[in-house]
Formats: C-alpha cells, structure tokens, sequence
C-alpha cells in the first residue's frame, strides 16, 4: 500500500473504534488519573459522527535517504465512510466504503481496488481495537505517562499480539486535553523505521462537503462515454 496513506490508516483505527486502556504492573502515575483520562476519551468517542482532520506525515525509513514528507486531509463518517487526500509531495486519493477501499492516483490515472470484508473485523484482527478488555490485555500494554508541556496526555501502546508486533514496536499517542483527540501520534516501526504524524482538527461533527465519499474515477469516465454513444 502507499506509504504515504498506510501509517494513517492506524490513525483512524485508534479514534473511530473503541480505545481500551488498561495500566500495566509498571504504571508510574496514579490509577484514578489514568481511569479518568480513558473516560474522557470514551466519552468524546460516543459523540463523534464526522470530523475532518489536517495531517503533516513525517517518515523516517532505512530505505530513504531523506525523509518523507506526506501532507493531506482526512474526512470521517462514523457510520463506516472514510476518505484520506494526499495532497503533497503527489496527489493520491484512498477511499474506504461500504467495504471496499479504492486508491486513486490522477497523475497517473491508475486505480486499486480491494475488498476488505467488515471493517471492524480487520481492526480486531491486526489492531485490537474494538475487542474485549480481556482480549485487548493480551495483544497491548498501554501505559499514561506524564504530562507533556502542551497539556495533553501521553499514551505508550506496546504490542503483545505477534501478528501487530512483527510490524510495529510501539505506538504513542498524544491526546488533547481539551478535546480529547490525538493531535499527535509517533509509531516506531520494525527495523528502525519511524513515522510521525501531526494532526490538525478542522471541524467535528459538522456536516461534511456534499460529495465528497464519491471520487470519479478514469473507468467512470470510459463508461460514462460508452453510454453517452
């Protein structure tokens, strides 16, 4: 997949499916501090419907000389609609609905199109999210730590599950104290590789462009001219 798309991907997993937090043997800070920030994350959760969202992607990689810079726009429905643009350093185009995710490329007309199956039965599978406290104990190590001067809380996901862990070291989160959103999220990967990811929120919960899950695509146009004849 598109390196500039699939880190942000992960982004979405962790604020459009429930987040279980848990502390660990090893958690330094209060556990009523830490029961009260995943209560104020949850709760912002069960009120989200759409957001959009400004992203700066920075990816460091083994295999680049320099690193990679990827900035764009992300726009949700919670009911299962997502579309991320990529507007620098190339335009690209990922659109995940009705459980097919389709990336387009226009500078180069080219299309990819996959079937996904649920969407939520992927997150459990290879993410955790969405799964039984239980479960989630087992496949993540979650931990609050202190305070960053901004004001939000920093959150240190660690995997225990193989499946994430042979791809991903650790995951940290940035949450807003105000709004409760990511604004920040660092994964380190296998190998070395690192990417870092800072989030703007441009509105929530306010109704989104008219359109804008509906991308026209160059077969569109083919067929669109095959009619017309």
């Amino acid at each position: 997949m598109n390196r500039h798309i699939a880190p942000i991907l992960i982004i979405i997993c962790l604020f459009l499916f429930p987040l279980h937090v848990f502390s660990s043997e090893t958690e330094l800070r209060p556990t009523s501090e830490l029961t009260r920030v995943i209560k104020s994350i949850k709760e912002k959760e069960k009120t989200l419907k759409t957001f959009t969202v400004k992203f700066v992607q920075i990816k460091k990689s083994r295999l680049l000389r320099e690193p990679l810079q990827s900035e764009g726009l992300i726009y949700v429905d919670v009911s299962g609609k997502i579309l991320i643009k990529v507007i620098h350093p190339s335009l690209s185009t990922l659109l995940l609905k009705d459980n097919v995710l389709i990336i387009y490329y226009p500078d180069l007309s080219k299309t990819e199109k996959k079937t996904l199956g649920r969407t939520d039965n992927i997150l459990k599978k290879y993410l955790g999210i969405g799964q039984p406290i239980e479960i989630l104990q087992k496949q993540f190590e979650i931990n609050l730590g202190n305070k960053i001067p901004s004001g939000g809380y920093h959150l240190k996901m660690i995997p225990k599950n193989s499946d994430t862990a042979r791809h991903i070291d650790m995951i940290e989160v940035v949450v807003n104290r105000k709004n409760w959103l990511p604004e920040h999220i660092y994964i380190k990967e296998k190998k070395g590789d690192h990417t870092d990811i800072r989030l703007e929120f441009k509105s929530i919960n306010e109704p989104l462009p008219t359109g804008i899950f509906s991308i026209e695509l160059p077969e569109d146009k083919e067929n669109d001219g095959e009619e017309r004849e």
